[in-house]
């Protein structure tokens, strides 16, 4: 028997007693205390369901806003398919490997935005950043891939070239180096060896430049940036007809190349002081 039932009893023993033989005044005083306690426990009984429905309410609340929330981050990641996002990773890659770097950052950021774990997405997007000399920005995604996937030799490698962009050219060189040992990818090894070309030129090393120059384009013979620097260097060495028969081979295979466009301004100004 629960609390409510023997409640209810002791007033119906309550109200016999008061019938049994008491004189009509008293049993009605009885009636009146019986009552008031009725009433009384209705009024608590009232408060009671009024707050247990309050936080039934409340709770409900909570729960329909996980469920809206888990809804919408399902309904999103179901809209972002993963050919929406290797499509951007190809135009963004496409900017890139033409020199676009502004582009190539709007189109990655959008990316980012939709993929935010993605680590292909943050290392292109971390390489464009790079090149517009962002250099914070593309610190901050570089060591977010590390902590993802510490031996990933993108991520190291262009920690090598901000390294070398803030001249800290042992850690830069320590970075590349680890790249190039590796092994891993051809692409990596191939911009390892032409960001020490670049440490060494900046150096001016010109002849270890020359050697990380020379192997960066036997992996990448297209690598224009790395022929460039590479016919500088035979340049700051003196061998001025070396670096105009790299120059001049650079404008015939590619004239709209921006670093052909570069190579022939130089043409043009030894042409002028031979003059």
């Amino acid at each position: 028997m629960d609390t409510f039932e023997k409640l209810i009893l002791g007033l119906k023993g309550k109200l016999k007693e008061a019938k049994s033989g008491d004189k009509p005044s008293l049993f009605t005083e009885k009636v009146k205390y019986v009552y008031n306690l009725v009433t009384g426990y209705r009024k608590r009984l009232e408060s009671i369901e009024k707050n247990m429905k309050k936080y039934l309410d409340e709770r409900k609340k909570i729960v329909d806003t996980k469920k809206e929330e888990v809804l919408k981050g399902f309904v999103q990641s179901m809209s972002i398919s993963k050919t929406d996002i290797l499509t951007l990773i190809d135009k963004g890659w496409n900017y890139i490997a033409s020199g676009d770097y502004p582009q190539a950052e709007k189109v990655l950021e959008v990316a980012l935005k939709k993929s935010p774990d993605n680590v292909e997405v943050m290392k292109l997007l971390g390489w464009a950043y790079m090149y517009t000399e962002r250099y914070d920005d593309a610190l901050f995604l570089y060591q977010k891939v590390l902590s993802i996937q510490p031996n990933d030799a993108m991520a190291r490698n262009n920690l090598g070239y901000i390294c070398y962009k803030r001249k800290i050219f042992g850690e830069a060189i320590e970075h590349l180096s680890k790249v190039i040992k590796s092994g891993r990818e051809a692409s990596t090894s191939l911009y390892a060896n032409y960001y020490l070309g670049l440490i060494y030129f900046e150096r001016e090393m010109y002849n270890d430049a020359i050697n990380f120059f020379g192997r960066a384009l036997e992996i990448g013979p297209n690598l224009f940036e790395a022929k460039y620097y590479l016919a500088l260097s035979y340049y700051k060495k003196g061998r001025v007809n070396k670096a105009m028969e790299i120059w001049k081979e650079m404008v015939g295979a590619n004239p709209n190349n921006r670093w052909s466009q570069l190579a022939k301004k130089k043409l043009s100004g030894e042409n002028q002081n031979n003059k």
